[in-house]
């Protein structure tokens, strides 16, 4: 799964409702809107749109896809006023909800993240995503140990999902049990060979054992620990070594191996 809802659970919701209605005009062009969408056209996708809705058409499918054509232009003021339109269209619906803290998150909107998610869970105990969403803003406001206690029950829902591994990972280590941050993001690792977020974090990790274990005489397991380190640091620069975060990382990890 991805960080951002798909429309796929809306387009298809489209065929029953919309295709009731005007079935030719109506369909042809939010189906070409959302054509546009997926071929990143965004401003397209918006200006066909519109002109369904300028023309009296209205529903809240066409709302919810222009919240996502906005969110993708990184427009959130747009973004979210028309999920919250697509959303008083039909009220507390597990799509729309699952979406607009997508959209809360994705531009670092914790607070009301954390609102909307406390309101949708209980009406959604079993939708992983949601809870994804809630230890995300959580992990991001200091509350680690209770974004870990919603990310374990998020897994249970979808257990080999790369984001909510990499999240554990990242929020055991603010928590300082580098053991567990390791055990997640390895495993995240296998699933993702290709993120140098997760490599540089893994790095970060294996950086924390060297130095625990350097601390308590533990020369040997430092060492590899430090090696590990190194390993992780140089795959995420061959990854994204325009990064000045894992650049950064680099230089510190790698004069550490050369004392």
């Amino acid at each position: 799964m991805k960080h951002f809802f798909h429309i796929t659970a809306v387009i298809c919701l489209l065929v029953s409702t919309l295709y009731a209605q005007e079935k030719e005009q109506v369909g042809s062009a939010y189906f070409q809107a959302v054509d546009e969408y997926k071929t990143k056209n965004y401003s397209k996708s918006i200006e066909l749109v519109k002109s369904l809705l300028a023309d009296g058409k209205s529903s809240y499918e066409f709302f919810a896809l222009l919240a996502y054509n906005y969110d993708k232009l990184n427009d959130f003021d747009n973004s979210y006023k028309n999920m919250l339109e697509a959303r008083k269209r039909k009220p507390d619906d597990e799509d729309l909800l699952q979406g607009s803290l997508a959209i809360l998150t994705r531009h670092k909107k914790w607070k009301p993240a954390i609102e909307l998610a406390e309101k949708a869970i209980p009406m959604y105990p079993q939708n992983p995503e949601i809870r994804y969403y809630y230890a995300l803003a959580l992990s991001e406001k200091g509350a680690s140990k209770t974004a870990l206690s919603q990310i374990e029950k998020a897994k249970a829902g979808s257990p080999s999902d790369v984001r909510m591994l990499e999240l554990e990972g990242k929020i055991y280590y603010q928590l300082k049990n580098y053991d567990k941050a390791d055990m997640s993001l390895r495993w995240a690792s296998s699933i993702n060979q290709n993120s140098a977020e997760i490599w540089n974090n893994l790095a970060l990790v294996q950086e924390s054992l060297y130095r625990t274990n350097k601390k308590l005489g533990k020369k040997n397991q430092a060492n590899t620990f430090l090696e590990e380190a190194k390993t992780c640091i140089e795959k995420a620069s061959s990854l994204n070594g325009e990064s000045n975060t894992i650049k950064e990382n680099s230089k510190r990890i790698t004069a550490l191996a050369a004392l």
